[in-house]
């Protein structure tokens, strides 16, 4: 697995701020959180978003983007047709031990929209005593990889320990996102 590391800027925190104060109006609370945390998660997923659309925008590779601030979304990024699902998580000091995870309804909705592929995003400055990002540690997005919408279904877990997590890929098993380039071209 070769990861492709993304500098987070202060201008691209800053879109991602205001797309978190107009998401926030939208997001359904699927986690049970206080609205702070909710905010940061999906702070996260925002700025992951943004480190994708800067890398394909690096790369020259054409591309639809949908930064969704409304009821539903119907995709992340379309590519040559193809659909495809960015999933970001946050991380503090390590990431390579954690996982891409999954929700049954999320996987559900995803197969129904016909979404094709799953990129991993990680992105530092995540503090696990506060379960917060901490945006200005925040610097640095990390692409793991990808994974083929489909396959997430083969990585059922049995051993649940959080909401979300009924699917648990391990890193290992994703694909270099540069290979996804090649495929999408």
């Amino acid at each position: 697995m070769s990861e492709i590391h993304i500098n987070i800027d202060e201008s691209l925190k800053k879109i991602a701020l205001e797309h978190t104060e107009e998401r926030i109006k939208y997001e359904f609370d699927r986690f049970g959180l206080p609205e702070e945390k909710r905010r940061s998660m999906i702070l996260i997923g925002s700025i992951g978003q943004l480190v994708f659309k800067k890398f394909l925008e690096k790369n020259n590779v054409k591309f639809e983007f949908e930064f969704q601030a409304g009821k539903y979304d119907k995709m992340d990024f379309k590519i040559n047709g193809k659909i495809i699902e960015i999933k970001c998580s946050g991380f503090d000091e390590q990431y390579h031990y954690l996982n891409l995870l999954y929700a049954k309804d999320q996987l559900y909705n995803g197969l129904q929209k016909k979404f094709e592929y799953c990129v991993q995003i990680f992105i530092n400055g995540y503090e696990r005593s506060s379960k917060m990002l901490n945006v200005t540690k925040c610097v640095d997005g990390i692409i793991s990889g990808y994974i083929e919408f489909i396959k997430i279904k083969n990585f059922e877990n049995n051993y649940k320990k959080y909401f979300g997590d009924d699917y648990k890929v391990p890193l290992s098993n994703l694909k270099s996102i540069n290979q996804l380039l090649e495929i999408l071209k």
